[in-house]
């Protein structure tokens, strides 16, 4: 398949998921250069305002397609897994089966740009429900062990459903070790009847006098941190040295508790 004709595939996808002409040219110029700026970006389509490009790569981020980091002060863009993209539909309307199989369908394409590329250590920002909802999907997609601190009760208030769905069938299939410090409160115990204890996700109450509205989950060189209190929002740091830093403060309170 020619890049034209590749190109092409993935502006038609891009329009069946509701993204304008120009947000998908966009797109195909941050495919394709792999991470850039949006006054690179804009050099590519000159007749897009600069102020307008900035407006449409805020969309893609909003809409889990892209991410962003600091480099030296430059705010440089990148684009996500195109699986992120699978649950910003399922957020918008969970019916619309057809356009997570076009997602899926166009996968390969998407690899073909990324094959090759790891993240560089840097600082990824996320916002809203579909920014979080691209972290969970990058963290379940990554199928490595996962540690994680949690107030249930907090993330409960943003995503009802997570009481009523098993959300560890990957960890698993692929017998991954999964291991949540909680804040204990009866929706934890409620998730806990859906998702429970076995010898790949184990849990341990963290003490009643910790209390916080924020996720930390820790894997792979990664660690997000969700808020879910104030402006739900979420940053992932993706740096070997600090993940297991944090690993090490982690099993620190992990061993200091009781089972």
């Amino acid at each position: 398949m020619s890049m034209n004709s590749r190109q092409q595939k993935i502006k038609e996808i891009l329009s069946q998921l509701g993204l304008t002409d120009r947000a998908s040219r966009v797109f195909c110029v941050l495919l394709e250069f792999g991470v850039s700026t949006a006054i690179v970006i804009s050099k590519q389509v000159q007749d897009i305002p600069r102020t307008s490009i900035y407006d449409i790569l805020k969309t893609l981020q909003n809409g889990g397609l892209v991410s962003s980091f600091d480099r030296d002060g430059d705010i440089y863009y990148r684009v996500e897994n195109v699986e992120h993209a699978v649950d910003v539909v399922e957020e918008q309307k969970r019916v619309l089966v057809d356009k997570q199989n076009v997602i899926r369908s166009a996968a390969d394409i998407f690899h073909q740009f990324k094959s090759g590329t790891i993240y560089e250590p840097g600082t990824r920002f996320f916002d809203g429900k579909k920014g979080i909802l691209a972290i969970h999907r990058e963290l379940q997609n990554a199928r490595t062990e996962t540690r994680t601190i949690v107030n249930v009760a907090s993330v409960y208030q943003v995503f009802p459903r997570m009481l009523s769905e098993d959300n560890l069938k990957d960890f698993q299939i692929f017998q991954t070790m999964k291991k949540d410090l909680m804040i204990r409160s009866k929706e934890a115990e409620r998730y806990l009847k859906v998702a429970p204890v076995t010898k790949f996700h184990q849990v341990k109450w963290l003490p009643s006098s910790v209390q916080f509205n924020t996720d930390t989950l820790i894997w792979a060189g990664h660690v997000a941190i969700i808020d879910y209190a104030e402006h739900l929002s979420g940053v992932v740091i993706d740096n070997p040295t600090i993940a297991d830093t944090f690993v090490a403060w982690f099993e620190m309170m992990w061993n200091s508790i009781n089972e």
